[in-house]
């Protein structure tokens, strides 16, 4: 295989002049000026604006700039170096001029002829044979004088220098101008795509030993809000979740994970364009009968508005009140239109009055005899069915009767009928306006005044035509340019020329004859009318009858009346006779609605959704009931129960029904038959099991949502949330939070924060819950130990971590093997204990894992050791707290280990040896990031 050579970049020996460094000189100022290049300079005392103008300054880093930019480098230098050499000749032509009579003979001949061609051209109206005796004459006069000046070879080349320097008049500024072009060109180029990632190169070396740890957040937009479809990443639960619903025709899925998986997202992106959809939560308050009523009511309101149709409100004003409304907004809108329509109206009619009383004048009576042909014809044809004299006729309008009764049945034909209408008034005010188009080829006059036009005015005419419209177009795009760094909004003036160049064509058509006799033919009042009411047909082909209510809207009306509304029906009969015998009678009945059963409520929302379904399936589209929050429910017994009792409106054909359960159910439906069995077994046909993100997940999300986030914030907040996407974008959130509140971008101080910040509230909820355990005298010393530790945690800094992690490495021990010489401790606190001081483990490895600097050489050294050194592995340990606090110590063992850091095997000293906090201490380091943020 052939491979094309490149040729390399040759080596940076210097500017050719001032003007070339000084256009990279503004670029490197343009980038140290940017908002990124803000955030990175003072970051550390290596970076400052003095040392990155410096290094960018040196040969090698100029020479990789300018081979990013190579290509519009060359452009550049090309035309400096054609505008220096036009400069050169023209100023050697210009030394070599000499005026004499010969000069002035030849300039005046060359005038004189252009002169007689331009006038003989453009504003000539002699007829063609005089124009060429003109031009013989002129010819004739002019041959002599020329003859005499070419004689002379010094003439000739005094001729050929004064071009030259004609020439370079205008090619020269014409050069300098695009001289300019080129160096804006390369100017941007040189910004964008040379200096900018040479800066951030050399940036990165400035920042000495681990670059990324800094952190320099671009946008972080994303972490604002954590919803959002425009932040969503595909992942592998989606794509199971699709392919799950494309195999089934309809039935249950059920959506299973811990909280804050991103249950929610799947259900929100399992919507395709076509498809029908009922997203309905359930609050832990609901019963079965309430639920099943709001997905029933919700389900019709959304399909009204799917239909296209108005949902009824059904607290209504009295009728007076709402035909007054209505016909007040009716009222304002004619008005409205009225204000415009008159006058408009007015002048048309006006206008073209006379012209369409003339054509009225000359075809009523063509038109009058054709049509009465036409009735004549049209009856006798009718008669003669009639009578019985076309027989054959007869049975074709039978069968056509027949078939039109057939049809009525048939949507598709109702809505070809409905817009037979539409078409004709369409067919109608195509041939309205074309035929004024058409007409102008059958006029004589027409044909003559055309005929008359000159080629270069029709040219001329259609060329500003042409301007008009390229100005129009170029104001309605809005288009700016950016030349030498100043955006000029051309669209700005495209208005004015556009007018200007509008105004020129008028004058035009104005100024020659012909075409002002074509403006003001005598036919032109009936085309223009024609072309009106052409206009006004197709805007009324437009309208069409509004079809029928469908019957399942109907439907779904009349089960929102039912359900939301109490109705009663009141009757009475009064009977009477002559006053003379006066028996008479009186009867009255009352009749109420009773609201439905649970089993009729089942019933009709089953037969709704049925017919939903079969709709939306025969459209090409899937029906969802999508049914969010079971897991709010108070415990999976609970969630298990529920879907029990409404497992009634599961399993209607065609339709498929998308819960979000917690990991219980889940369990629940694969340990389905061993040896019990449970709802889901019934209910559900399929579970997506929803598992939190791997690392390459995360990174996924946070690219998305902060660019910019270097990789070790992101394995922070990974380790932080275990994968959990809603965890993950919040512990996101909290660093950049961290960050703007302590100026702080190094990872040891902003990594010490947060996780002291996670412990601290945490700890303060297990020693909440250890306050409601029956604790005696001997082992109260738990709370004072908890109690010890929170105030260090309180009292901590990045900078001082020896005595915060001796108190940390002793509480984490008290659930390794027990505290040494310890009275026991109730089972309830004894498992809080063990929790805890997992948690407490678990925050010790991420603090003597981040903290430390060189975390990027550590890391690496840590994944080469083993594979417990994957930064994954934290991720896991965090979600093995929520399983058994004595498994997450055995990850964290192994993570410990492939890190270098000691295991904690030895039974623990008592609390009680837990010393407090030496209060009232500052950090000696300046500006530290703990005491700006306390």
């Amino acid at each position: 295989m052939t491979q094309r050579s490149v040729t390399p970049d040759p080596p940076f020996t210097g500017w050719e002049d001032a003007a070339e460094e000084a256009v990279y000189r503004k670029a490197v100022d343009a980038c140290l000026n940017s908002p990124q290049m803000g955030r990175r300079l003072e970051a550390r005392p290596t970076v400052t604006a003095e040392t990155v103008r410096a290094a960018m300054h040196l040969n090698a880093n100029v020479e990789r700039a300018l081979g990013r930019c190579r290509n519009s480098h060359l452009t550049y230098r090309e035309v400096k170096q054609v505008l220096a050499e036009a400069r050169l000749g023209v100023a050697g032509a210009r030394a070599d001029v000499v005026l004499d009579l010969r000069t002035y003979c030849a300039w005046f001949c060359l005038l004189a002829t252009l002169t007689t061609v331009g006038w003989i051209v453009l504003f000539s109206t002699l007829p063609k044979e005089l124009d060429a005796l003109v031009a013989l004459g002129v010819g004739v006069l002019l041959a002599p004088p020329a003859l005499w000046v070419w004689s002379s070879v010094p003439a000739r080349w005094n001729l050929a220098a004064q071009l030259v320097v004609l020439v370079g008049g205008v090619g020269i500024p014409l050069l300098a101008v695009r001289l300019r072009m080129a160096t804006a060109q390369w100017a941007y180029d040189l910004q964008n795509n040379g200096t900018r990632p040479v800066m951030l190169l050399v940036t990165e070396a400035l920042l000495g030993d681990d670059p990324h740890s800094v952190l320099l957040p671009e946008n972080y937009d994303g972490l604002r809000s954590s919803h959002g479809a425009e932040y969503v990443v595909p992942a592998a639960a989606a794509r199971e979740l699709e392919h799950k619903l494309s195999l089934l025709s309809g039935g249950t899925i059920a959506l299973c994970g811990p909280r804050g998986v991103g249950k929610t997202t799947l259900l929100d992106g399992c919507v395709r364009e076509h498809d029908f959809a009922v997203r309905v939560a359930v609050p832990a308050a609901y019963t079965p009968y309430d639920f099943v009523l709001a997905v029933c009511i919700r389900t019709c309101e959304d399909w009204i508005r799917h239909a296209g149709y108005e949902v009824p409100q059904l607290a209504r004003l009295s009728g007076w009140v709402r035909l007054r409304r209505r016909a007040g907004n009716a009222v304002r809108s004619l008005r409205r239109r009225l204000f415009f329509a008159v006058p408009a109206a007015a002048l048309v009619v006006l206008g073209s009055a006379a012209a369409a009383r003339s054509a009225w004048d000359r075809h009523h009576g063509a038109l009058g005899a054709w049509t009465e042909t036409l009735w004549h014809w049209s009856d006798g044809q009718i008669q003669a069915v009639w009578h019985g004299e076309r027989v054959g006729a007869g049975l074709l309008v039978t069968c056509a009767g027949l078939f039109l009764w057939h049809l009525r049945t048939s949507e598709r034909w109702r809505h070809r009928l409905r817009a037979v209408p539409g078409l004709l008034l369409l067919l109608a005010g195509l041939v309205l306006l074309a035929g004024p188009f058409v007409s102008l080829g059958f006029d004589p006059a027409v044909r003559d005044h055309v005929a008359a036009l000159r080629p270069q005015f029709v040219l001329g005419e259609v060329f500003v035509l042409l301007l008009t419209a390229l100005f129009g177009l170029i104001r309605s795009l809005g288009i700016e340019v950016e030349i030498q760094g100043h955006r000029i909004r051309v669209h700005r003036f495209a208005l004015a020329a556009a007018l200007g160049c509008a105004a020129l064509a008028g004058f035009l058509l104005l100024w020659n004859q012909h075409s002002y006799a074509l403006l003001v033919e005598g036919g032109n009042p009936v085309r223009l009318a024609s072309f009106v009411v052409g206009l006004l047909l197709l805007r009324l082909s437009r309208w069409r009858t509004r079809a029928a209510e469908p019957a399942l809207v109907r439907q779904c009306r009349d089960q929102l009346y039912q359900l939301r509304t109490v109705q009663s029906t009141s009757a009475a009969l009064t009977l009477g006779v002559a006053q003379m015998a006066s028996p008479a009678g009186a009867h009255t009945s009352a009749l109420s609605s009773v609201p439905p059963s649970f089993p009729q409520l089942v019933d009709g929302f089953r037969a709704v959704l049925t017919g939903i379904a079969v709709q939306t399936h025969m459209q090409g589209g899937r029906t969802l009931v999508c049914i969010d929050e079971l897991d709010r429910l108070g415990s999976d017994l609970q969630a298990l129960a529920f879907l029990s009792e409404v497992k009634a409106i599961l399993g209607v054909p065609r339709v498929h029904y998308v819960i979000s359960v917690a990991e219980d159910v889940g369990a629940a439906f694969v340990r389905r038959g061993m040896p019990h069995r449970d709802a889901t077994d019934s209910s559900l046909d399929d579970v997506v099991h929803v598992r939190p993100g791997d690392l390459e997940e995360s990174t996924a999300i946070m690219d998305r949502r902060a660019p910019g986030l270097t990789r070790p914030y992101v394995l922070l907040a990974h380790a932080l949330s275990g994968g959990v996407p809603r965890d993950l974008i919040r512990y996101g959130r909290r660093i950049i939070e961290l960050h703007e509140s302590t100026r702080s971008v190094e990872l040891a101080d902003i990594s010490c924060l947060i996780v002291v910040e996670e412990l601290s509230d945490t700890l303060t909820g297990f020693r909440a819950l250890l306050a409601k355990q029956p604790l005696s005298a001997l082992n109260a010393d738990v709370l004072t130990g908890c109690r010890n530790v929170m105030e260090h945690l309180r009292h901590s800094c990045p900078h001082r971590t020896e005595g915060l992690l001796h108190t940390l490495e002793v509480f984490a021990a008290l659930g390794s093997s027990g505290t040494s010489g310890a009275p026991p401790l109730p089972e309830a606190a004894r498992q809080l204990i063990d929790e805890a001081s997992a948690y407490v483990y678990f925050a010790l490895t991420l603090l003597q894992v981040f903290t430390p600097p060189a975390f990027e050489q550590r890391s690496t050294a840590a994944l080469r050791s083993t594979p417990d050194g994957h930064p994954q592995v934290l991720a896991e340990a965090r979600l093995e707290l929520i399983v058994s606090p004595h498994s997450t110590r055995i990850v964290i063992d192994t993570v410990r280990r492939a890190w270098g850091l000691p295991a904690l095997t030895a039974p623990a000293p008592p609390v009680s040896v837990i010393p407090a906090p030496r209060r009232g201490q500052r950090c000696a380091v300046a500006g530290c990031a703990r005491s700006r943020y306390s």
